[in-house]
């Protein structure tokens, strides 16, 4: 399978500092690759480069095994075939929906043109809306229409920068599985630039997590959560428990502890020192013998009973960190 974008060994400053790294990874035709980590880590600048807004100063980024940018010649934006989602939608507010997605579609006949639109509004759910304005729209609806102008030429990768941070929880999740069933339904492979750990988990192939302009580590959303190459990766997808050992140091998930387990497991004792429900389950504050606090979420409808217990953690969820 041929690459839809490819970084290979690629820098960049801005103002006399490095906010990408030496950074190298590829996405393959038809691949959503989630770019995670916190603001200023580099990967809204991987994204601007990908779209060539920026020129690296080291390195290569080709797009379908074309090279487009080098330290010497960028390709511009309008020539590389590529579809944009941003969190502002940045809907044209002059154009109504229907203009907004026909937008890029000038090398169409007029008729062509109408075919894929309407084809695209059905597909995102806003049939009927094509003659409506930005500024009659929900933040949903506007989402939506975004996506169908970004799908509209057809693109080999759609460049989405935290696309789904101004919506609500519950649209947020339909948006999140709307936008990766289009992808996935007309072959376009997806770089996703995100904070939030839900958004890489629920549509990425693969996630990359970077930090101070490198990529930490780059695997499955699953091998990425299970098994972190360093407490910094862990740590992007929620709170972890650190316990010290003999061969270094082991990371333990809340979710992960339970009051009951077998003499294989990892174990410890502490006292639940403050527990509130969380629907299914409690989120327990556990204090250990050694002074440290502890985060602990307890399966179960009655209310862990407070004092001193014996926790334990399968083998296969911990994570192992060296010194």
């Amino acid at each position: 399978m041929s690459e839809a974008l490819s970084f290979d060994g690629v820098s960049f400053s801005y103002g006399g500092e490095r906010v990408v790294d030496n950074v190298s990874f590829s996405i393959a035709e038809g691949e959503i690759v989630c770019l995670l980590g916190p603001s200023g880590c580099g990967k809204t600048t991987c994204l601007r480069l990908a779209a060539g807004m920026e020129k690296p100063d080291e390195g290569t980024i080709s797009l379908g095994g074309e090279i487009v940018s080098t330290s010497d010649r960028v390709a511009p934006p309008e020539t590389r075939h590529i579809g944009f989602l941003f969190q502002e939608f940045a809907l044209f507010p002059h154009l109504s929906v229907y203009d907004n997605i026909c937008f890029g579609l000038s090398g169409m006949t007029p008729n062509e043109q109408k075919t894929r639109a309407l084809e695209l509004l059905k597909e995102v759910g806003l049939t009927g809306f094509a003659d409506k304005f930005p500024s009659s729209l929900s933040g949903g609806e506007q989402q939506r229409a975004a996506l169908a102008r970004a799908l509209a030429p057809a693109p080999r990768l759609v460049l989405m920068d935290e696309p789904f941070s101004n919506l609500d929880p519950q649209l947020r999740d339909r948006m999140r599985d709307l936008t990766l069933r289009l992808l996935k339904q007309f072959g376009a492979a997806g770089l996703v630039v995100t904070h939030d750990a839900a958004d890489a988990l629920r549509m990425a192939d693969r996630i990359a997590v970077q930090a101070d302009g490198k990529i930490l580590q780059m695997d499955t959303p699953e091998t990425v959560y299970r098994q972190p190459k360093q407490a910094e990766v862990a740590t992007m997808f929620g709170t972890v428990n650190f316990f010290k050992t003999e061969n270094g140091m082991v990371g333990v998930r809340p979710s992960d502890i339970s009051l009951s387990g077998d003499d294989g497991d990892f174990s410890f004792e502490g006292k639940i020192a403050d527990s509130r429900s969380m629907g299914a389950g409690w989120l327990c504050v556990i204090e250990g013998e050694n002074g440290d606090s502890y985060e602990a979420r307890i399966l179960g409808e009655e209310t862990p009973d407070e004092g001193t217990h014996k926790f334990f953690v399968p083998q296969a969820c911990l994570m192992l960190f060296k010194d």
